[in-house]
């Protein structure tokens, strides 16, 4: 049996997750991906806007957006802090390609009161969505042949 990790996602708002049966956790950090298991290393990370893949004991994958923040792995235990996450299940799909579609109209037809780097900000963050809603039901379980 795979050795377990404790693992909480926590927004301002809410904790989004809390598990003790996490086997294996790929972060989005801003430098590239970093895959941790049981008795990895104490470290901290800072985070880019994108998927979160988790694994529970029973090799079910999990995916949650994150808009950036920090993780920290320490004791078999992960934390990540972010100002908003959302279970990939939950991402209204519909609502982001309405806010990137926007987002990419306003960057290729601006006005005088648009905030290019604000709104360069609104089209990643939906696209990240995009594609961490389009993950499901994709993303095979991690395991330690590969």
């Amino acid at each position: 049996m795979a050795k377990l990790m404790k693992l909480e996602v926590l927004t301002p708002e809410k904790v989004l997750v809390k598990r003790e049966d996490i086997s294996y956790v790929l972060l989005n950090t801003i430098d590239g991906g970093i895959g941790i298991l049981a008795n990895h290393g104490p470290m901290i990370a800072a985070l880019g806007e994108g998927t979160l893949k988790l694994q529970d004991s029973s090799n079910r994958v999990i995916l949650v957006y994150v808009e950036g923040g920090f993780a920290e792995v320490k004791d078999n235990k992960v934390v990540i802090l972010t100002p908003r996450a959302q279970e990939a299940e939950n991402i209204d799909v519909a609502k982001n390609e309405q806010i990137r579609d926007e987002a990419k109209d306003r960057l290729d037809h601006p006005d005088a009161l648009t905030d290019i780097p604000h709104t360069e900000k609104i089209l990643r963050r939906a696209e990240a969505r995009l594609k961490t809603a389009s993950l499901v039901g994709k993303v095979q379980p991690y395991s330690m042949n590969q």
